[in-house]
Order: structure tokens, then sequence, then C-alpha cells
């Protein structure tokens, strides 16, 4: 048998890692704008937890260990985040339940995944109890917001830099949804409109349809500003003692980041069906998410 590959064998070969992380961190991206998802959660299913904490603690010491896995992560990230935000928000809107469906799919399809990488950090009694106790933590929280009066607040510098906070504890605490308490308190999409309305602002000036200062004066810099330093504030606040953690106990936390996802996946499953017809669409997502996921899980395990 000849096992001799071809020149486009071997470039796709070597493309391929580069590819399916580019995919991951847009995924990631997506899961940040998306009411009820969470970037971190996506993180962890991906196996880029552990990876991004130790860059995000220690940058100097392992970036240089860790970029060429993060950089195609970060690109996808971006891509995902802004290229995309703008459509996600969209679908929600025109069905929630429906695009619920797909990423509640996209989830469970990687359940699997992250059980297994739980277990290879070994499974003791403490691990099962540190699930629970997680498991329990999140349902609760999150259940409470789902039954508690919702909020108005006025937007402005504090309320947007809160908004970052939210946003940073989305990509350092797995099933922490940003997108929750903002919609609590009436921040989600006062903030999707700012993120989109630069993003639209950048391409106009790129394109040639908004001159510097038009363009500058529609990025809401008095939005973006305090929302970044509330991400990088919140990351560099407790991305450390994570890392510590991830090192001391990676079984406990491993355990408890499946608990987190499991509890954070729940609420966010649509019970109700309008119908047979319903019930069919919604069924064929939560399926055609489940079937994505799985094969996005076996490309990885071959290809990364």
């Amino acid at each position: 048998m000849n096992n001799t590959q071809t020149p486009q064998t071997k470039s796709i070969k070597k493309a391929a890692p580069a590819l399916v992380r580019l995919l991951q961190g847009a995924l990631v991206g997506v899961g940040g704008v998306l009411p009820g998802i969470s970037g971190g959660v996506l993180c962890a299913i991906f196996g880029l937890y552990e990876p991004l904490m130790e860059v995000l603690a220690h940058p100097l010491k392992n970036l240089k260990k860790h970029w060429k896995l993060l950089l195609p992560v970060a690109i996808g990230i971006v891509i995902g985040f802004l290229g995309l935000a703008k459509l996600v928000v969209w679908l929600f809107q025109s069905n929630e339940a429906v695009a619920a469906c797909l990423f509640v799919g996209l989830i469970l399809g990687m359940l699997p995944s992250l059980w297994r990488e739980a277990g290879e950090m070994g499974r003791k009694r403490s691990s099962y109890i540190t699930m629970a106790v997680a498991f329990a933590l999140i349902f609760g929280v999150l259940l409470t917001l789902e039954l508690a009066t919702e909020v108005k607040v006025t937007p402005n510098v504090f309320w947007y830099g809160l908004s970052g906070v939210f946003w940073g504890l989305g990509i350092i605490v797995p099933g922490m949804s940003a997108s929750s308490p903002l919609l609590f308190l009436g921040l989600y999409e006062p903030l999707m409109q700012v993120v989109t309305g630069a993003v639209a602002a950048a391409f106009a000036f790129v394109t040639g349809k908004l001159g510097f200062t038009a363009a500058l004066a529609a990025m809401r810099f008095d939005a973006i500003i305090p929302f970044a330093v509330g991400i990088f504030a919140t990351i560099l606040g407790l991305a450390r003692p994570v890392n510590f953690l991830l090192k001391k106990f990676p079984s406990q936390m491993y355990h408890a980041i499946f608990g987190i996802v499991v509890a954070m996946t729940l609420p966010i499953i649509p019970y109700r069906f309008d119908g047979a017809a319903d019930l069919v669409i919604k069924l064929a997502c939560l399926v055609g998410g489940f079937a994505a996921a799985w094969g996005l899980d076996k490309i990885s395990r071959k290809y990364v």
C-alpha cells in the first residue's frame, strides 16, 4: 500500500490544526455575545481553558509556549465576537428558541469530550463533591436571575465598566454567562448596539464611506473604553488565582467546570413546543448542533 502523501495533502494536514482552532475561536467569540452562553464554557469544552489561563496569569512566561495554539483562536474570537455578533443577535431576536437549540446541541455534543478530559485528571470523592457544589451554585444563581424581576438602569461609564467586569468573568469562570446579568439589568441591547455600531463605523471608514472624524464619533469610546477596562481588570485580577487552582487541584477544578457547564446548559433548553412542527424543528436543531459538535471534536482529536 502506497502511503506517500502529495504536497497538497501535506499542506492540508499542516494547516488543519490552525483552521480548527480558528473555528473554535469563532464559536467562543459568538458564545460571548449569545444570551445564556458563556465563552469560558466553550474554551473549556475545546481544551483551551488551561493554556488560556496560563497565558493570562503569566503572559511573559507562557506566551512563547502557547502562542501557536492561541493565535488562531484569538483571531477566531475577534471574527466571532465582532464579525458575527450582529448576525447572531438577529438570529436570536428572530427565533430565540431555535437558535438556543442549535447551541445547546453544540454544548451537549462536546460534553463527552469534557467529561473525558476531566477523567484524565483523576476521579476522587472530592472531585464529585466539587462538581455537585459547582452545579448547585451556578444553577441557583441562574434560576434566581430567571425568576427575579428585571431591572432597567441607564447606561453610563460605570455601567459599561460593570458590563466589562461581567464579560471578564465570562472568560475566567466557565459557565458565567455575561449576557444573563446584562439582560437582567437591561444593558445587553445597548451594549450590543455599541459593539455592532463600532464595527459598522470601522468598516465604513476602511471602505471610504465615513471620514476619520465621523467614524471616530460613531465608535462610542465613552462606552468602549470603560467596557474594555472592566474586561482586562477582571482578567488580570482573577487569572492567577484560577491558574493556581488548576495546577494545585486539577481533578476538582475540571469536574467543577463540568458541573458548571451542565448547570449553565439546563436553563437555556427550550421546554415548550407549539405543536408537532415546532417540536420537529427544535429537535432537528438540537441534533444538528450535537452532530456538528461531535464532528468538530473528532476533527480536533485527529488534527490538533
